[in-house]
């Protein structure tokens, strides 16, 4: 059976409509939840695929959360023996870091609904190359950023955020925004994210964010689909001819 290992920074960041997908292809998932301080495998040789969730730390908070120092080590050896690996929001940050790029705080917070744009290399990549919009509203909590790694392929761009998404090699992809959230992680985000989001203002409210799941959750799980018959299609094809 294919086997995927996630790594989990915090309760309330999961796979969402990733582990939905996978578990109705038939892949295994292993969970390696970061905040229990499950222990790091050595190696990704018994994975068919690495995935670095999203969390409110940075890269660099090695002191405050002492698991990064060895998480950081892992998808770069992932990487190096081939493995595919997809690094959501702080996953994607450590796919950076990994690919010894700069990853540093943003102009603000970029927090709601936002669209993204799919230059011509987004729009020809595999992964991406059955979403039809190419400006489709996606969700984003983050601040921090990363410059685009030597040799990596940019494929979506915001007018805050220039490096939303890159593909290094054939099989390792880094998503700034996030594509795998659900009405409910939502929900539970704003009530964990309570605090943060008051210091914001006027720029950025609980209010907004509730109405675009209305608008926007259905678009979100149609493009999400797309995605992921394509990002997992090996997996799927594999445990098919098996």
């Amino acid at each position: 059976m294919k086997k995927v290992l996630v790594f989990q920074h915090v309760p309330h960041e999961g796979l969402g409509t990733i582990e939905s997908f996978l578990k109705r292809s038939g892949i295994a998932i292993d969970y390696c939840g970061l905040f229990w301080e499950s222990p790091i495998p050595k190696n990704s040789d018994d994975y068919d695929f690495v995935i670095s969730m999203g969390g409110p730390m940075n890269v660099d908070e090695i002191d405050r959360y002492p698991f990064l120092r060895a998480e950081r080590m892992f998808p770069s050896k992932a990487i190096q023996s081939g493995k595919s690996v997809l690094g959501i929001c702080l996953g994607a940050q450590m796919i950076a870091r990994a690919l010894h790029a700069k990853v540093y705080p943003g102009p603000q917070k970029e927090i709601g609904w936002f669209p993204i744009r799919l230059p011509e290399a987004g729009k020809k990549d595999s992964v991406f190359r059955n979403v039809k919009d190419l400006n489709p509203i996606v969700f984003q909590w983050h601040s921090d950023t990363f410059d685009l790694p030597k040799g990596a392929i940019p494929l979506a761009s915001s007018p805050l955020f220039p490096h939303q998404a890159f593909r290094f090699g054939k099989s390792v992809y880094a998503f700034q925004f996030h594509i795998e959230v659900t009405r409910e992680m939502i929900y539970d985000w704003i009530q964990k994210g309570e605090e943060e989001l008051k210091t914001l203002g006027r720029s950025v409210s609980k209010e907004n964010i509730v109405r675009g799941i209305d608008k926007y959750e259905s678009s979100l799980e149609e493009l999400s689909e797309k995605v992921y018959e394509e990002l997992f299609s090996p997996l799927v094809i594999a445990k098919v001819s098996a």
